[in-house]
């Protein structure tokens, strides 16, 4: 899985007083295969914006899979992955996007990045795959990248006080900008999941990165120092170890996770 400062900078990429849900989900059956399903939700703002085009409406395109693209990602997941349905959805809250699901005839070819936004002009943050096996009822998921530190700079300096008290002060106006800013990846069983090693194991599901940002910004402290993680190299690993105990942020840091699928 890429890293989570790629989910990092492209929130501060769509800094906009709108909602932004997006959401990954494999649900893994015991015979092998699996389920993907992949949702991005928009605000009415936000929605609008990409509607119109043009800068920041152009990136909100490539975080929405039309059906071409749909068709494109499934054959980069692995051999014998097709596009079981891509749907156009919309909330009672004035939400909408697409829900793209994904059908897995053989997990053990699956090979898993979780978020690839197209962005016009840039090159896509590489990252390994994770990958999934199934042996019994046991089902193995490895990050490589988990423990990999890359694509940031770990010696850039510290932020002086005198910044940190810049960005403190602006906590109040920024967080109408990330109201209802959620991503999320997660690993289900099809039955449930009746035991694992997860670090975040909730109601039979695995959550390997769980960004609240309106939770992140009432914490001033925390929410600095998350943002800076993003350009600062620091791995999943060293995501998870730091930032364990901040209300709004869920990463596994391990790179090998079991389930016992029920």
């Amino acid at each position: 899985m890429k890293k989570l400062q790629l989910f990092l900078l492209a929130a501060a990429s769509l800094m906009l007083a709108s909602c932004l849900e997006i959401k990954s989900t494999v649900i893994v059956s015991k015979d092998g295969t699996a389920t993907i399903e992949e949702s991005v939700l928009l605000g009415a703002q936000l929605a609008a914006m990409m509607q119109a085009g043009g800068g920041q409406g152009d990136q909100l395109k490539g975080l929405v899979m039309d059906k071409a693209k749909a068709e494109e990602r499934a054959k980069k997941l692995g051999e014998g992955v097709t596009v079981k349905s891509h749907e156009e959805v919309k909330t009672p809250d004035g939400k909408s996007g697409v829900k793209v699901v994904f059908a897995v005839a053989d997990l053990s070819k699956l090979k898993y990045i979780p978020f690839e936004p197209e962005q016009e002009g840039k090159s896509p943050t590489k990252g390994e795959p994770m990958t999934f096996a199934i042996s019994g009822s046991t089902l193995t998921i490895t990050n490589p990248d988990a423990d990999k530190k890359k694509g940031g700079d770990g010696d850039k300096p510290k932020k002086s006080p005198e910044e940190i008290a810049q960005m403190k002060a602006q906590m109040a106006m920024m967080k109408p900008m990330f109201a209802g800013m959620r991503m999320a990846v997660e690993v289900k069983g099809a039955n449930g999941i009746a035991s694992s090693d997860a670090t975040h194991l909730n109601d039979g599901s695995i959550s390997y990165v769980d960004i609240q940002f309106d939770k992140l910004v009432d914490n001033a402290d925390a929410f600095a120092e998350v943002m800076e993680s993003g350009e600062g190299g620091m791995s999943m690993a060293d995501v998870a170890k730091k930032f364990e105990k901040v209300d709004g942020l869920k990463v596994e840091g391990k790179k090998v996770v079991t389930a016992e699928l029920k």
